[in-house]
């Protein structure tokens, strides 16, 4: 059919024919037909034809074909009732996203798109389709349409399920979303539509908006008033305690401090006030995790003795330092000593820094153990080497992370008052690390004095523990000063640690940080530049925000310095964390380039992101790096290997054996360089970290970025420039177990749970067999006639011995049988036999596909979904859902006794100054110093 003839008839019968026709071929003939697109927009417009409206329709195909999307919406606007917003058509479904994004970019629009949203949104909830309608409400950012959607929506429940939605906002926008949400989510609860796992998140809401009274008073209407919330399982009061536990994971210690102050003082409750306050200080997990890892250890001394032998300290003090903190990781939490007090005298062996962080070490082997800690660490301090003394003061710093400790402030303060600077250090990363984000007034002065010094050392220990101090807080005019203050330092520790703390302050902050991201990024200084990618990264922490990536990716090409380049790719583990599938796609690429600094940035930012994972594609982009020509990327890759596999088996991952064998070739090269070795220690460390019971994790059970986990690695990745920062990694470790507490806070026993699969994938590794090389046995020459004379000798005792047996017939056949047999020497067994034996005791027993596990108990990541609740059981979690970390247990005969483990431990008396009075300091004895014998290590190296 000649359309084009059609067109200019003058008859409107033809012309409408045309048209029609036309509307029934345009999807799959509309390249022709938009060649007849003028003379279509003319009809359109013609006031006197009466199909103006057929024709804007057509109109509107044609341009949506043409991807004019504008025009197409125009003309459809215009088609009348021929448009039908059918949300299922693909050219509808078009056209309502780009009205809706018109809209959503600029703020405004005409009547008729207003209208047409609207009339979108109506639809969508007569269709019962409410969560999209409210999703596009809030996308224009129309609260008014947000409230009359919810207004119109009769559904239990309806704000837990569109809260995500309000999440996605930022500024006042989303804050006044929250406020909406607040009062019927009270009335969702107080009618029992939340579910229990839910509550958390309705806590979540009031953590956002800083409603810290808030939150108290839900907590002390659970415990006061059962019956003001309906609960769809359990008691409010174990709702209470779960809530507490959640609350101590992802807030901040001054935000809990501020719940715990708004807890009303009732003497008829003060038993349960005091519970609550021993969750939100962290108190009685601290509690439980050290009971976990000290039972449930699975220290491998041969592992140990491996790190060790591998490790000659003759070569270099700093493999000797790798040792120990290959050490402290394997036993973190454990209290494990035995291998420390086995090589007393191998241990002792390291001096200045090094002692430094050995002694350091000893805060990660006790984590957890605060109420022994000060008598553990009372000899480092008595003694007279400022190395060991300020070693003490860091290590005591780790095992009291967070716990806000006063009376240990003090004495850190006092400390930082020293004439060594090394115990300075030591104290200012020590009262830091149990100060953490609580923004103390008083520290913050005693730091900036001591930056303000200008002097490397202690202005560095001063640095980091400003960056701890103030972790989260988000000033705006702290990142100023102390930009300010790094502009006019000279030392490079100093303006690099300063940086970093930056980042620390400005930890979730997205676009608020912007102002002071911009500022680092154009500075000229290189130092700081590299702290403004960390910056960067902690600002927009695990968004995974393609605007940061694209920004990262630029800087690590264009940037001059090779440490901003490897500090932009590292930033993307932090980034991309919450999203660890989609990262080896985008490092593809860098793995390959010829700077060994993005190499090993590649490797870092991969074992950040997938730490504890055992993601085959990170493994894959890692493991060629292992081979590497350069020494620090193929540290790197050790490092990351060891955050990835950790925890992890041959029944897990095909590749493990793989990985573990390509390691043990370069453990066993003689003359691998010093910077390998320390990745050798590190990975072993992290692979058996904890007793194979705690793994690198930067995500909260509830799936929040933990501060204090992304903090702890951002320091230990500052190793780069400064050893003792290794320990850092302590406080981004966590315990692989799942514990359950009844409402008393203690450890049922009876509890069990069931994993539906062999026990091997997820069992502990076999301890590794001591490695003992064989004697070889000396062979003794003989001349051939002495050879003679003695078959000759041998026959005749043999053929008289057949006599003597003959005349007495008293041997049969099969006693003689087994006389022979006796014999190994002249009898040898067939080798088919021996072969069949060995197979028989090689061969795997059958092994059942499912097992119980008795609480507490280690469940892995990759292991939860496998892991199921027994029916029938006395106990029951409160939050079904969660398969780790601290769960709350509902007990269906809270009458009957119970076969618990008690948490309650008695404090200890005395404190660090009892105890060093008590003790007099042991003489001056200057530990042997270490010597590196030039001779010996160039007798090595030869060929």
């Amino acid at each position: 059919m000649n359309f084009n003839t059609l067109l200019l008839e003058k008859d409107n019968d033809l012309r409408i024919l045309a048209l029609k026709e036309m509307l029934n071929q345009v999807d799959q003939q509309w390249s022709e037909i938009s060649e007849l697109l003028s003379q279509i927009e003319t009809l359109s417009e013609d006031q006197k034809f009466p199909e103006r409206q057929l024709a804007a329709y057509l109109c509107a195909k044609i341009q949506y074909h043409l991807d004019n999307f504008d025009e197409s919406l125009n003309y459809a606007l215009q088609s009348g009732n021929y448009w039908q917003s059918d949300l299922n058509d693909k050219f509808n479904q078009c056209l309502i996203k780009h009205c809706v994004e018109q809209y959503r970019q600029s703020g405004k629009a005409s009547e008729e798109r207003i209208r047409l949203i609207k009339s979108i949104l109506e639809l969508s909830c007569q269709q019962n389709n409410h969560i999209s309608a409210i999703g596009v409400a809030v996308e224009c950012k129309r609260i008014d349409w947000v409230i009359d959607i919810l207004n119109k929506w009769n559904y239990p429940g309806k704000m837990m399920s569109v809260l995500h939605l309000f999440n996605t906002q930022r500024g006042e926008f989303k804050e006044q979303l929250l406020r909406l949400s607040v009062d019927l989510i009270y009335e969702e609860a107080k009618h029992g539509q939340i579910p229990n796992e839910e509550w958390g998140q309705f806590v979540t809401v009031l953590i956002q908006l800083g409603e810290a009274i808030k939150v108290a008073e839900i907590l002390w209407t659970l415990v006061t008033n059962e019956n003001h919330y309906k609960l769809q399982s359990g008691t409010p009061l174990l709702l209470a305690e779960q809530l507490c536990i959640d609350l101590a994971q992802n807030q901040k210690p001054q935000f809990i401090q501020k719940i715990i102050a708004a807890l009303p003082i009732d003497q008829q409750f003060q038993e349960v006030r005091d519970k609550l306050i021993k969750l939100l200080s962290g108190e009685q997990q601290r509690k439980a995790y050290l009971y976990f890892l000290k039972n449930h250890r699975q220290v491998d001394i041969e592992v140990l003795n491996k790190i060790k032998g591998a490790n000659d300290p003759k070569q270099s003090s700093v493999l000797h330092g790798a040792c120990m903190f290959g050490h402290g990781l394997a036993t973190a939490g454990t209290q494990d000593t035995q291998f420390l007090q086995a090589n007393q005298q191998w241990a002792t062996k390291c001096n200045y820094w090094q002692r430094f962080t050995a002694t350091s070490t000893l805060g990660m082997i006790h984590k957890y153990n605060i109420e022994e800690s000060q008598q553990i660490m009372a000899t480092h301090l008595a003694q007279t080497n400022p190395f060991e003394i300020g070693g003490a003061l860091y290590g005591l710093g780790l095992i009291h992370f967070g716990t806000q400790d006063q009376q240990l402030l003090l004495k850190f303060q006092d400390q930082m008052k020293s004439q060594k600077e090394q115990i300075i250090h030591g104290a200012c990363l020590g009262s830091g690390l149990v100060a953490f984000a609580s923004e103390d007034e008083k520290l913050n002065q005693d730091y900036h004095n001591l930056i303000s010094k200008n002097e490397s050392i202690y202005g560095e220990g001063a640095s980091i523990g400003y960056g701890l101090l103030n972790a989260g807080s988000g000033s705006i005019e702290q990142c100023k000063h102390l930009l300010l203050l790094a502009n006019q330092s000279d030392k490079d520790k100093i303006v690099r640690t300063l940086s970093l703390s930056i980042a620390c302050i400005l930890f979730h902050q997205e676009d608020k940080a912007d102002i002071i991201i911009d500022q680092m990024l154009q500075s000229n200084d290189p130092l700081i530049r590299y702290g403004g990618c960390f910056t960067l990264a902690f600002a927009y922490v695990g968004t995974g925000s393609n605007k940061i990536i694209q920004k990262l990716l630029s800087i690590s090409v264009n940037d001059v310095s090779e440490d901003v380049r490897r500090a932009a790719v590292i930033s993307f583990g932090f980034l991309m964390f919450k999203n660890y599938e989609a990262l080896p796609k985008i490092m593809r690429l860098l793995t390959l380039s010829y700077n060994p600094h993005i190499r090993y940035g590649t490797a870092i930012a991969l074992g950040i992101a997938c730490a504890g994972t055992l993601y085959p594609d990170a493994i894959s982009a890692i493991e060629p790096m292992l081979t590497d020509t350069v020494d620090f990327v193929r540290q790197g890759a050790l490092i990351a290997l060891g955050m990835i596999l950790s925890q992890g088996n041959k029944d897990q991952e095909s590749k493990f054996e793989t990985i573990m064998k390509s390691i043990n070739e370069i453990a066993a090269k003689k003359h691998e360089t010093v910077l390998t070795k320390l990745g050798l220690a590190i990975f072993q460390g992290l692979l058996d970290c904890g007793g194979r019971n705690l793994t690198v994790s930067l995500l909260s059970r509830q799936g929040v970025p933990k501060l204090n986990a992304c903090v702890g690695m951002l320091w230990f990745l500052n190793y780069w420039y400064w050893y003792p920062c290794l320990t850092m990694i302590s406080i981004a470790l966590q315990p692989a177990a799942f514990i359950g507490l009844n409402e008393n806070l203690d450890i049922p026993k009876d509890f069990q749970l069931q994993c539906n699969t062999k026990q091997s994938v997820f069992d502990y590794p076999p301890p590794q067999k001591k490695s003992e090389k064989p004697i070889a046995e000396k062979k003794t020459v003989q001349l051939s006639t002495t050879q003679k004379v003695r078959a000759r000798t041998n026959k005749k005792d043999l053929e008289k011995k057949q006599l003597d047996s003959a005349s007495q017939g008293v041997i049969s056949r099969e006693q003689s049988k087994m006389s022979l047999e006796q014999q190994p020497s002249e009898i040898v067994k067939q080798p088919s036999m021996i072969e069949e034996q060995e197979k028989k005791q090689a061969a795997p027993k059958d092994e059942p596909n499912q097992y119980i596990l008795t609480n507490p108990c280690r469940i892995l990541d990759k292991q939860k979904k496998n892991i199921q609740l027994l029916e029938g059981s006395r106990y029951q979690p409160l939050l079904k859902d969660r398969k780790q970390g601290l769960v709350m247990l509902i007990d269906s005969e809270p009458s009957q006794p119970a076969d618990v483990i008690s948490l309650t431990v008695k404090p200890k008396q005395p404190i660090i100054e009892q105890v060093i009075n008590q003790q007099p300091a042991p003489p001056n004895q200057v530990p042997e110093e270490f010597v590196f014998d030039e001779a010996l290590q160039n007798e090595e190296q030869k060929p």
